[in-house]
Order: structure tokens, then C-alpha cells, then sequence
């Protein structure tokens, strides 16, 4: 196994987590399981979402629909805060002169 990732089992046994709810998150397109050796593997990048997602999850009772649902929207927002940190940029310029 590649030293950076882990096995879904591994994961699962040592954070309790459902691998029925990791593969929710795969086939909603929240997490990309990889293969290695016959054995499902989650890289360590992706680990700080699944911690945020299992939160979620166990204990705030967010379905997997509705977490991708959160995404979603963070991601907007994201896109939005750049915006706006691009459009100040620009705008600074015109406020100097």
C-alpha cells in the first residue's frame, strides 16, 4: 500500500465509522476510493473532509444528500468570496487614483 493512503477498513475500525457510510460519500461523489491491491484506500488529502463529513454525519445527524448539499453550497461560496477579493482588488485600483 502507498504510504499516503489508507485502507477503508483501517480507517473505519479506527475512527468507528460505518464503511456502508463511506461508501454513501463515494457514490454521491464526495470521496474518491482508490484501489490498491484489491483494497479500498482513501489518500490522506481527503481525510480532513471525511473528518468534517462523519461530524456531520454522527453528530449532527446530516444525511449524505444533505451533506452534499453543504458542499455544494460552500463551494458557491467559495467562488463568491474570490470574486468579491477580485473585484476589491480591482476596485482599490481606481480608489488610489
Amino acid at each position: 500500500m502507498q504510504a499516503d493512503m489508507i485502507s477503508v477498513t483501517a480507517y473505519c475500525e479506527k475512527y468507528h465509522t460505518a464503511p456502508d457510510f463511506i461508501e454513501a460519500l463515494r457514490q454521491n461523489g464526495l470521496l474518491t476510493i482508490t484501489i490498491i491491491e484489491a483494497e479500498p484506500c482513501i489518500h490522506f488529502d481527503d481525510l480532513h473532509d471525511l473528518e468534517m463529513f462523519s461530524n456531520w454525519y454522527y453528530d449532527m445527524n446530516i444525511n449524505v444528500e444533505g451533506i452534499d448539499a453543504l458542499m455544494n453550497m460552500l463551494e458557491r461560496m467559495r467562488n463568491l468570496q474570490q470574486q468579491v477579493s477580485t473585484l476589491q482588488a480591482r476596485l482599490s485600483v481606481y480608489e488610489r487614483h
